[in-house]
């Protein structure tokens, strides 16, 4: 009776169980607190937030549409509006509870809106449009102005006097409640994504290449310096800025920037460390030291002391590639430089600071210490002390020329050093490799000091130009690497030479056990497998159209694959079988690894982390 009791225990242990995923998973393009408790936050998938106690717990506001929602605005706890897609504009009179759609009579997007009061409205949007309401937002009328240029921002401080700007650095003024329009000098010809005006005279306006303009007197506008920083070697976009005051302000930037000024924005700089490097795209001052923004992943962050600190209310990491070097150490690496890390065996995972703003998609360790991150941009990032601190091997800037002294690709390869990686594989704890954009592969024998680049096709067939998403060496010598178009390569003497062939759909990952054995996976459920070193692969019947995004094999038998919506796979005849795994997520599942005592684990996005 008591081995009757535990077995049925034991078999329920084997499923997999979510460890993280995250609550919201929008993209955010506004925040709006109309006092110190009521606040809202609006973003893709129809998504609306809202707090009632000062941002200390955000719930969903339902709605009976799916649309991209861009800005909002209350003037008071319970009247407001949300602009998006389509034309769309919602109205609540009782604090976000229900929304009502009003006909605005276009399909245009909406990009900004602005009420002064419970019946005076402007909203903007793609193609010179400005529509406007006398009555709450029940009927929309368009106005007339002399531009088909975007009109990415708008912001009124009376029912007469307002401002417009957007494409091409266009800057509007009315003062009849647009009823007419007349251009103003902006000082740039950059698209101005957002404007602000503190009062009747004081306001700025920001936008595309670090822009940033100001003015004093409502009239003439001058070029202040951003200062944003160069991450892909231009100037960031800054999509949102707000004022508390005429001296304090905030801005909002691509890659995590967060831009200040305490003087008015005679000098503005670019707050560090980043608290996130996903695109911030909305701005809320509450006061000189209390500020709100949001962005990409689901970002929400907090400051009350001026921006000295931000605490992260919210974020996702969309993961692409996961590693644990023993059962307790394991790191997982995504886009916007996404690093966690684990030293509790998974049951906990915390951010690092890679340094990087961009996609990461591989990672590997070659001790407790010293690991490695490949990204795209070229990124290759190492840490000496187990993660404290990361550091660029590669250099973005490098254009092909060779510059990072640590990355070689000689002779007429060396464009491939400016290129990215997918995916990276230590075959031992010195020998690893790196593939990625265009066919570039590159490796290391001496545990990451130098890395040089190899060709997987001299004979010029085809496959060395294509995009390598998936790779695993088995050892020192022997390993695999797949890609775009069916491209497959195998080489048995550490990458000297290379046996490519064409074969399917576009593979994403390749896991073998032997020097025989290997199975790839890849679009539209694709799984082939080998038996015989990789001279004959045979397509596998498996029970989805799902592109799958990886593969991993404990040994000859037992097996799973892993893809979009969450689908989970798995054999335990080696694929001669393969069956639909009940998934505790539908959010697409990037990659997989086994832990040394054989624990197994994927990650996603939306921060998705599930464990066998």
């Amino acid at each position: 009776m008591l081995l009757l009791a535990i077995v049925p225990f034991a078999l329920a242990q084997k499923a997999w169980v979510t460890v993280s995923e995250s609550k919201w998973q929008a993209t955010f393009s506004d925040v709006f607190f109309v006092d110190a408790q009521h606040g809202w936050i609006v973003g893709s998938n129809a998504t609306i937030l809202h707090t009632a106690d000062g941002g200390t717990t955000w719930n969903r506001q339902p709605l009976p549409l799916e649309v991209e929602l861009k800005k909002v605005q209350f003037i008071n706890p319970q009247v407001g509006w949300v602009v998006g897609d389509n034309g769309t504009v919602l109205k609540t009179t009782d604090g976000g509870q229900t929304w009502m759609k009003k006909n605005t009579g276009t399909r245009t997007a909406l990009l900004a809106v602005s009420f002064v009061d419970d019946k005076h409205g402007w909203a903007s949007g793609d193609g010179g449009l400005i529509i406007s309401t006398k009555n709450g937002g029940t009927t929309w009328a368009k106005q007339e102005i002399d531009t088909n240029n975007t009109i990415e921002g708008i912001h009124f401080v009376s029912p007469q006097v307002g401002w417009a700007a957007g494409g091409g650095g266009t800057l509007l003024h009315t003062s009849d409640g647009g009823q007419t329009w007349g251009f103003q000098t902006s000082a740039t010809v950059n698209t101005l994504d957002a404007i602000f005006m503190l009062n009747d005279k004081a306001g700025w306006a920001v936008g595309a290449g670090g822009a940033v303009v100001a003015t004093v007197d409502g009239a003439d506008w001058v070029v202040q310096e951003s200062r944003v920083p160069n991450s892909n070697g231009m100037p960031e976009p800054v999509w949102d800025v707000q004022f508390a005051d005429e001296n304090v302000g905030i801005a909002a930037a691509e890659f995590g920037v967060i831009l200040r000024t305490q003087d008015g924005g005679t000098t503005w700089a670019p707050l560090e460390p980043r608290p996130v490097a996903a695109r911030l795209q909305g701005v809320h001052m509450l006061s000189p030291m209390e500020a709100w923004i949001v962005g990409k992943d689901a970002t929400i962050l907090h400051t009350t002391d001026g921006g000295d600190t931000w605490d992260i209310v919210s974020s996702t990491s969309e993961l692409r590639a996961v590693h644990f070097h023993n059962d307790k150490l394991g790191w997982a690496v995504g886009l916007s430089g996404s690093l966690l890390y684990t030293k509790d065996g998974g049951e906990t995972w915390k951010p690092q600071n890679s340094g990087d703003v961009f996609e990461l998609f591989g990672v590997g360790f070659v001790d407790e210490n010293k690991g490695y991150v490949v990204g795209s941009n070229a990124a290759l990032i190492e840490t000496l002390d187990g993660g404290k601190t990361w550091h660029s091997v590669s250099d973005p800037g490098d254009e092909g020329h060779g510059t990072a002294q640590r990355i070689q690709f000689e002779g007429i390869m060396s464009w491939r050093s400016a290129m990215g990686s997918y995916a990276m594989s230590f075959g031992t704890p010195t020998h690893a490799w790196a593939v990625g954009e265009t066919g570039r592969v590159m490796h290391t024998n001496d545990g990451g000091q130098t890395w040089v680049g190899q060709d997987i096709d001299p004979m010029m067939t085809g496959a060395g130009f294509n995009n390598l998403y998936g790779v695993h060496f088995i050892n020192e010598n022997v390993g695999w690497v797949v890609g775009d178009a069916g491209t497959i390569a195998k080489t048995m003497d550490a990458g000297l030479s290379w046996a490519p062939m064409l074969q399917g759909p576009r593979l994403n990952d390749v896991h073998a056990i032997n020097e025989q054995t290997a199975w790839i996976a890849g679009e539209q459920g694709a799984i082939m497998a080998t038996t015989d070193g990789g001279a004959t692969w045979i397509d596998q019947t498996v029970p989805t159209q799902a592109n799958l995004n990886a593969v991993l094999f404990r040994d000859a038998n037992e097996g799973w694959a892993v893809g979009e919506g969450g689908t989970i796979l798995y054999t335990s005849d080696g694929g001669v079988t393969w069956l639909m795994q009940q998934s505790p997520t539908t959010n697409n599942l990037r990659d997989l690894v086994q832990t040394p005592s054989g624990q197994i684990w994927a990650v996603g996005d939306a921060t998705t982390i599930v464990r066998y």
